[in-house]
């Protein structure tokens, strides 16, 4: 939500609305990170947060960023852009960032697989060698399999848990772990307890939302058809200690007058949920 809002516009309207943090938007980032000073601009969005009163514990990194692409020259580009913002995330104490694996449309268990899968996890060790020089880790976030127009099914790399567990493994840094989107998962018709449960404490980030399963809606939670009461209990059973961080792009679709109720609805959802 507030992605149409400048940056400080969009950190004082959802502190207004009593979130006490938020997860910076890849939309945001890109434009702060495009500015010639860095340093500046993260001074100016520190005290700019500190002013509103909201944290920002984690950020959703370059979100067409693939580390994994077979053309060298925007494998290469790609990761630059991610390091100049883990570079803002360094300067600003933002802790996490979000990230997708990368190798779109490849298909599985082909010569370009296993290729792809060898550039993911050297971009990956690359990535992670960065990110710990500036005491951030990254938060590789589980994708889902598609259908494509006229194509099949279309598979992309990190849809089930397994994909991210060899991933972490073959990578071999402290500071990789994932992140949960749950309407991800809900599409690829994983046991979101069991999901959550078997990252355990590589379950460093949460991109909550809800859908009916058949597209990635991003709804607030409830409105779809996820068992929320257990995904609660098994994100306390791993003692989850990063925020409940709602991702519902899918909630922009009215006026916008009418975005702060939709915004304080769901902080009164996340509230009850996190009560029972």
């Amino acid at each position: 939500m507030f992605v149409e809002l400048s940056w400080q516009e969009a950190l004082k309207r959802i502190a207004d609305l009593g979130w006490p943090s938020v997860e910076l938007s890849f939309e945001h980032i890109r434009v702060l990170c495009e500015e010639p000073d860095i340093e500046d601009t993260a001074a100016r969005f520190q005290t700019v947060a500190a002013e509103v009163g909201i944290a920002v514990p984690q950020v959703h990194l370059h979100l067409l960023a693939n580390v994994a692409s077979r053309d060298e020259e925007q494998r290469r580009a790609d990761i630059k852009v991610v390091k100049r913002q883990l570079d803002f995330c360094e300067l600003t104490g933002i802790g996490v960032g979000v990230i997708h694996p990368g190798g779109w449309d490849v298909p599985r268990n082909s010569d370009a697989w296993h290729r792809v899968n060898s550039l993911r996890v050297e971009a990956f060790r690359e990535l992670c060698e960065y990110a710990a020089e500036r005491n951030v880790r990254l938060a590789v976030e589980n994708m889902h399999d598609r259908i494509g127009v006229g194509a099949g099914l279309r598979r992309n790399f990190g849809a089930e848990v397994w994909e991210l567990l060899d991933l972490a493994d073959a990578v071999g840094s402290p500071v990789m772990g994932f992140c949960l989107d749950t309407s991800h998962a809900n599409i690829q018709g994983l046991d979101l307890p069991a999901a959550i449960r078997e990252m355990g404490e590589l379950l460093i980030a949460l991109h909550i939302s809800d859908n009916d399963g058949t597209g990635d809606l991003h709804w607030v939670p409830m409105r779809g058809n996820i068992d929320w009461p257990p995904v609660v209990q098994a994100l306390r059973d791993i003692n989850f200690a990063g925020p409940f961080n709602l991702e519902i792009p899918g909630e922009r679709g009215c006026p916008p007058e009418f975005w702060d109720a939709r915004v304080q609805y769901a902080l009164q959802v996340v509230q009850i949920l996190l009560q029972g």
